[in-house]
């Protein structure tokens, strides 16, 4: 399957069949979450597999009991490390630059690069953290397509209480859910605005 025909193919899926989906399928899910491209190369994407039943339990509960949360045989809560901004930045940026991607300058001129920072002081990079998250996201759905899984992006959540359900700590930043399973349903494309009105200047 091309790329083109997954994201054509994408749907939002929320009826899962019971088959199961192995720890083998779930791992190339997430080799796709790793390969997928963020600020500085900083990667804060971190995933928790759940197939725990009584905890995808907890977790629909604590997201407007939208019940296809339990029903999929897994549940991913995607979440991005901030402290990856503080403790990683000097690793990735000599990273890239071994790599040509910088030019060696950057091991000095890089922002922030030898200044300490404690979770206060990288809180401010959530936003950028949990737009790479989203990035790692779009990956897992285009890669589950090609291998006829369904999944679906889920922010209706009340993520502090799904932090404390899976007693994370306060680094790690629930970005959403995505369960992934066999679909059992097969949506119709949903409608999409002409490209023209996404076009908003051409300079």
């Amino acid at each position: 399957m091309d790329v083109k025909t997954a994201i054509e193919d994408r749907r939002s899926i929320r009826k899962y069949k019971a088959a199961p989906v192995s720890d083998e399928l779930v791992k190339e899910l997430l080799e796709a979450a790793r390969l997928a491209p963020s600020g500085t190369n900083h990667q804060p994407w971190r995933f928790i597999v759940v197939r725990d039943p009584a905890t995808k339990q907890k977790i629909q509960e604590a997201a407007f009991n939208q019940q296809y949360l339990s029903e999929a045989p897994v549940l991913l809560v995607c979440c991005a490390d901030i402290m990856t901004y503080a403790a990683d930045t000097k690793t990735r940026v000599e990273e890239l630059v071994a790599a040509g991607a910088m030019q060696p300058e950057a091991l000095v001129t890089y922002p922030g690069l030898n200044k300490p920072k404690d979770l206060e002081a990288v809180k401010g990079m959530i936003p950028h953290a949990m737009l790479n998250v989203a990035i790692a996201m779009e990956n897992i759905a285009l890669r589950a397509v090609s291998l006829g899984l369904g999944t679906c992006f889920v922010q209706l959540m009340k993520a502090k209480k799904i932090a404390e359900i899976l007693n994370l700590p306060e680094n790690i930043i629930i970005t959403a859910l995505m369960p992934i399973g066999f679909p059992d349903q097969s949506p119709a494309p949903r409608p999409r605005i002409p490209l023209e009105k996404i076009i908003y200047q051409v300079i």
